[in-house]
């Protein structure tokens, strides 16, 4: 951290043991101290309650380069909006009162890192005034603000954006919920992850990857989805996207290209592809509506049907209905139910899927504190009975375990493979005003025999090692066909 900083946050530490010898017995201004990395760097250092400014303008000293004052950022809302949800719906503690500037504190120190530059010359650095009223704040939070203008003052060059200090405020009092899975989501990256939660989009429909992985830059397709429009537009595994309609974008970061190839349906877009041994040449593509695959069926021997399902997003009760009828119109004997690297999804597409197999009972239970909530089967199964096997492995986690486990504990059907991943809570989406998405961990679930397999993940009945990634061979697969071939009629 720079010295002038540290020095500010030490100055304003003498400042508190002074008040608490002085006026400690009587009225109570105690000392709060932050959290201190493994390299020494302070990340929180400071009173619970600050020096009262003048002209309700924060007090530090203001750099020769300042600019003018200005009013924090009008997404800054957000950050109440946040801490509100997280209060309310959180399934533990959250920081209350003043530990709310502290946390916050700690997230803008994070997002900053170590701070080397010295302010010398140069723009005007950017400073705040601390809002006059706002009733949602705890005491102490001017010394935010002043502490923000500190950073801006001494590390121009790491400080956020001002626009982006409302998410590393959130996000420091997230790391206080000590919850890997409580998380605050820009507004670029909630369409993103929405995208993934319906499971379709606009665009051209291929999957990409960076041409340079360490940097994440460049564009290359991995694969065009059968029928899509880059498909049609005879895009290829391996091609290089290196202009968007003119643009070059092959030091372009990933996503920022991805943003700019995908486009309302109906609208078109210019590739410049370059393909290994030919020249450069452009392809004008119409963007359509892209549904991303989420399941895959075969039946095996004429007689097993063997569904890979992918996640458990929106269509994913609906594909599956679709599938398992038309093996039973097909006359299957037995379902193998691939939830193999499967990351989850939706709970209560989880249920409905669960409910297809069993017929009645419970198929999770939800804890929130002291209360205790159970998701009965919908009843009406589409196969109650016929032989099931669930493969399952470390990449099975959330929706797909409360399947599994729902099946094992009901002994509806035998898992196969290996220890599953072992996520076992509950989150729930809030929107937030400025389009930004906050994911809280609402619950934690049980299995119906009231297994809680958060950290341990749920044990196959039969153990099968994965093969090698380059065989084509499948012994998990294979096991799952040999107890079918013993079980099924």
């Amino acid at each position: 951290m720079n010295d002038n900083l540290l020095k500010f946050l030490t100055g304003l530490l003498i400042v508190a043991l002074v008040a608490v010898v002085i006026c400690g017995a009587s009225f109570g201004i105690g000392l709060a101290l932050g959290r201190v990395s493994d390299g020494g760097r302070v990340q929180a250092l400071a009173p619970e309650r600050p020096v009262a400014p003048d002209d309700n303008v924060v007090s530090t000293p203001r750099p020769e380069n300042a600019g003018r004052y200005l009013d924090p950022p009008e997404n800054f809302d957000v950050f109440w909006e946040a801490l509100d949800r997280l209060q309310s719906s959180f399934d533990g503690d959250v920081p209350e009162g003043n530990d709310v500037t502290f946390a916050a504190i700690e997230g803008i120190f994070t997002a900053v890192g170590a701070c080397e530059t010295d302010v010398t010359s140069g723009a005007d650095i950017i400073q705040f005034r601390a809002p006059r009223t706002d009733s949602k704040a705890p005491d102490n939070f001017d010394f935010f603000w002043e502490t923000v203008n500190q950073v801006y003052a001494d590390c121009p060059d790491q400080a956020p954006p001002p626009e982006e200090l409302v998410y590393d405020a959130v996000h420091g009092v997230i790391r206080r919920l000590d919850d890997r899975y409580t998380d605050i989501l820009t507004p670029r990256q909630a369409e993103d992850f929405r995208i993934d939660l319906e499971s379709s989009f606009e665009g051209i429909g291929a999957t990409v990857e960076p041409a340079d992985e360490d940097a994440r830059t460049g564009v290359v397709i991995v694969y065009p989805f059968p029928g899509s429009p880059a498909e049609q537009a005879g895009l290829k595994p391996h091609d290089e996207i290196v202009a968007v309609d003119g643009t070059d974008v092959t030091n372009m970061d990933l996503d920022d290209a991805v943003r700019l190839i995908r486009g309302p349906a109906g609208t078109t877009v210019v590739l410049t592809i370059q393909r290994s041994g030919q020249e450069a040449f452009d392809v004008e593509i119409t963007r359509a509506r892209i549904d991303i695959p989420i399941l895959e069926q075969e039946i095996i021997d004429d007689k097993y049907l063997h569904i890979s399902l992918y996640d458990f997003s929106a269509r994913a009760e609906s594909e599956m209905r679709q599938a398992l009828q038309a093996g039973l119109d097909a006359g299957i004997r037995g379902v193998i139910l691939d939830l193999r690297g499967n990351p989850g999804g939706r709970l209560d597409i989880s249920i409905s899927v669960a409910s297809m197999f069993i017929e009645e009972g419970v198929i999770v239970r939800e804890r929130s504190g002291e209360r205790v909530q159970e998701h009965d089967a919908a009843g009406q199964a589409l196969v109650p009975d016929l032989p099931l096997v669930v493969l399952v492995d470390g990449g099975s986690a959330s929706a797909s375990e409360i399947v599994a486990g729902a099946i094992q504990d009901h002994k509806r059907g035998v898992l196969i493979g290996e220890k599953t991943f072992g996520k076992g809570s509950v989150q729930t989406l809030f929107d937030l005003s400025d389009g930004s998405l906050l994911r809280v961990t609402t619950a934690r679930w049980f299995t119906p025999n009231d297994r809680q397999i958060d950290g341990r993940g749920l044990t196959p009945d039969i153990i099968v090692p994965a093969g090698e990634p380059d065989s084509e061979e499948d012994p998990q697969l294979q096991a799952a066909i040999d107890y079918l071939n013993e079980h099924a009629e």
